[in-house]
């Protein structure tokens, strides 16, 4: 009787810890960092004391294996990287990957409450727009909260679609308390300036509506019908926004101009510099690429232009396949994808044994979203990037692999 209340308690804890993570997250600094501590703590602790490995068991073997692959293979690019001591002192960024099957043996313990997260989720979208709105009034241009304006942007997105993902199966009551939160989430995107982030959400809107026809449910019409005015009513907000097409317009007329040789710099000009540059020198990156955070450094150090000097002075290349094969080589490149791609896969099919079921969607748009940032931007080379794609992972996967039919 004991011991099953405190299994029962330690059940209760872990899903707090759920409910607040998605909360804290992008909204304080540190508050991320120590649920995913105490995660990896708890999972220490229970490894040791029962004599159990999260790389043997079933649900949560493949997530281990992917994750510590990853961070081995950034451990390497320090290594081979002839600047070890100079890089070191940059891994401890990504110790989510390090210590992620700890936090997936405590999240495999406890019976998870997916409502839990899901309150969190929709709670931390309003506090969120909230902060945003705060920090507009008092004259912050692209407001951002605790982080950089791009990782707030699409993170906001990914929070945007978990919420989605789950809103036919809602209540009444619900749907109306997850309209406040998408209104919130959309006001959050927009709001944040990031122009990739708004691209992400336009192919995920675009990949929401195909997985919502492959479920070809009669009895749910009414529901697919009013999601369907939901999103377009959405996407007719954010398209009237001025900020929002101003900056469109604006990458627009910069990308004209590069391609016709205009060598002014600006942010899209810079990007695509990066691009060509790293594209035509891709042959001669070593197998185990230059080194963690020497992308740029590389690849400009003997250009003199203007447009090299000021590349030079990023740590990465804006691109995260790109910046991931020339820090790390093919191993750093695989291991960043096998991260993204093979769980993609297992929620897939999943998804097609049962479509109904919102866990395999979302995990499919947490991948997927994360796959799209990287196409402009850094990916997993920010704590917030990293905390949050261990933690939904972690625990959209052992759902998936608790709940599939093999």
């Amino acid at each position: 009787m004991i011991d099953q209340q405190v299994s029962k308690n330690f059940s209760q804890s872990v899903n707090v810890l759920i409910f607040i993570f998605p909360i804290v997250i992008n909204s304080l600094q540190v508050a991320g960092d120590i649920i995913l501590f105490i995660l990896a703590m708890m999972g220490i602790f229970i490894a040791i004391s029962q004599q159990i490995s999260p790389f043997i068991i079933k649900e949560i073997k493949i997530f281990s294996y992917l994750t510590i692959g990853y961070f081995t293979a950034i451990c390497l690019s320090v290594l081979f990287s002839g600047q070890m001591l100079e890089l070191a002192h940059y891994i401890p960024r990504d110790f989510y990957f390090l210590f992620a099957p700890f936090i997936a043996l405590t999240l495999y313990k406890v019976d998870i409450n997916i409502n839990y997260l899901l309150a969190g989720v929709k709670v931390g979208l309003i506090i969120l727009g909230i902060i945003v709105l705060n920090q507009q009034l008092a004259g912050v241009m692209r407001p951002s909260g605790v982080m950089n304006a791009g990782v707030f942007g699409n993170l906001s997105v990914s929070l945007f679609f978990i919420t989605l993902v789950f809103f036919e199966q809602e209540s009444f009551k619900n749907k109306i308390f997850n309209i406040f939160s998408l209104l919130s989430g959309l006001f959050i995107i927009i709001s944040s300036g990031t122009r990739g982030a708004w691209l992400s959400f336009l192919l995920l809107t675009g990949l929401y509506l195909y997985f919502f026809y492959k479920k070809k449910s009669k009895f749910s019409m009414r529901a697919k019908v009013f999601i369907v005015v939901i999103l377009i009513s959405l996407l007719s907000i954010g398209g009237s926004n001025e900020y929002l097409k101003k900056r469109v317009n604006l990458a627009y007329y910069q990308i004209s101009s590069w391609s016709l040789g205009d060598q002014s710099i600006n942010p899209v000009s810079e990007r695509l510099n990066m691009y060509k540059k790293a594209i035509d020198n891709i042959e001669n990156v070593p197998l185990f690429g230059y080194g963690l955070r020497t992308s740029n450094v590389s690849l400009f150090k003997d250009d003199l232009s203007m447009a090299g000097i000021v590349a030079a002075r990023y740590n990465h290349l804006h691109n995260a396949y790109l910046t991931s094969y020339y820090n790390g080589g093919i191993f750093s490149l695989g291991a960043l994808l096998l991260l993204l791609l093979f769980p993609l896969s297992i929620f897939i099919k999943a998804n097609i044994q049962d479509r109904k079921n919102p866990i395999y969607i979302s995990g499919a748009f947490l991948t997927l979203g994360y796959s799209s940032y990287g196409m402009v931007n850094i990916l997993l080379g920010d704590t917030y990037m990293n905390g949050f794609y261990v933690f939904f992972l972690a625990i959209f996967l052992l759902l998936t692999n608790k709940s599939i039919k093999y």
